[in-house]
């Protein structure tokens, strides 16, 4: 499976996480292929029981006394890699175990990010464990914070079309799991900042416009997100990267939801300037009907309409009635 264009670079997981793949359009119930395969094998968390108490010394009296195994302290665990013993429960999916950690743990614990910048609310959407996403924001865990390649926990489950888990990073807390966590306020889970950009300059929703994940855009913009923000290397809205991946019905969703359809990139290049520049009269057709000013020029001074005459193609474009002081243009 392709990654998707523009997305940025999956950052393997920490102790051996394989390359994750972007998953395709609908396959939103595959698991993620990302090997969660730790340089500290799963046999940690299985003995864990049993290395948390000292070993008895037993055995022929007139035998040597045996040293008690050292205490194993998961608290106080840490990883070559960075990661701390609540990193390797999401990494070995031990749900039972992890959930016990969050329960107990300071949230500081919570936020600890290994050597790739990734916390456990990462490793939670990487291996598809809502639950545990649930349970770690209910419990203060901060979904703003970075990876190394920029993204936050929101970035991941856009990218990847996990709706299940971005319902879990952004839903309003309920009467129950306010009781289960102690609280009496309904702000539990603090305003998720979905106009933060990853370090290619995109934020959750432009990401999930990339991907083409139009179920994630329609909750993106239920949330909250801005339909409008630019991103930070061309000036892009979500529906500049709609029209120049030709996706009509990203395009339709997003004039729906009020997108600027005059919106200018910091080249002054509109929606419809990207349409008429890729030969595609439909597009260049239904940005049109939405209000798009053919005669708006970019800083070159070029308007769509000027794009379409250069390439010999104007009798394409549905510019048939536009007027000019009160004359027919063409």
């Amino acid at each position: 499976m392709e990654q998707c264009a523009g997305s940025g670079g999956t950052e393997p997981g920490h102790g051996g996480l394989g390359k994750l793949q972007a998953w395709e359009p609908g396959a939103a119930d595959e698991r993620c292929e990302s090997a969660c395969d730790s340089a500290y094998g799963s046999g940690l968390l299985e003995s864990f029981s049993s290395r948390c108490s000292l070993a008895e010394s037993g055995g022929d009296e007139a035998a040597e006394p045996a040293e008690p195994e050292e205490r194993f302290e998961p608290w106080s665990y840490l990883s070559d890699e960075g990661d701390t013993f609540l990193h390797l429960c999401i990494i070995h999916e031990e749900e039972r175990l992890a959930l016990a950690f969050i329960s107990q743990s300071e949230t500081a614990y919570l936020n600890w990010q290994n050597d790739l910048f990734q916390t456990p609310l990462h490793l939670a959407i990487y291996t598809q464990q809502a639950n545990v996403v649930r349970q770690l924001v209910l419990k203060g865990a901060d979904a703003g914070l970075q990876d190394r390649n920029g993204n936050t926990a929101l970035h991941l489950a856009c990218q990847y079309g996990l709706e299940g888990c971005l319902r879990a990073l952004t839903q309003p807390a309920s009467a129950k799991e306010l009781a289960l966590v102690g609280c009496n306020t309904a702000d539990v889970l603090a305003t998720q900042n979905l106009e933060r950009h990853n370090w290619q300059g995109l934020t959750c929703l432009h990401v999930a416009v990339l991907c083409r994940r139009e179920e994630i855009v329609q909750q993106l913009l239920e949330t909250g997100a801005k339909i409008n923000t630019q991103d930070a290397t061309s000036g892009r809205t979500a529906l500049h990267l709609a029209v120049e991946l030709g996706e009509a019905g990203l395009v339709r969703r997003l004039l729906r939801a009020g997108g600027d359809v005059d919106a200018p990139m910091y080249n002054g290049c509109t929606p419809l300037h990207l349409a008429v520049g890729r030969l595609d009269a439909p597009l260049a057709a239904a940005l049109y009907q939405a209000g798009a000013d053919p005669l708006r020029p970019n800083l070159e001074q070029e308007t769509p309409l000027d794009l379409a005459n250069s390439n010999s193609v104007l009798e394409l474009w549905p510019f048939d009635d536009l007027r000019l002081r009160g004359r027919p243009v063409m």
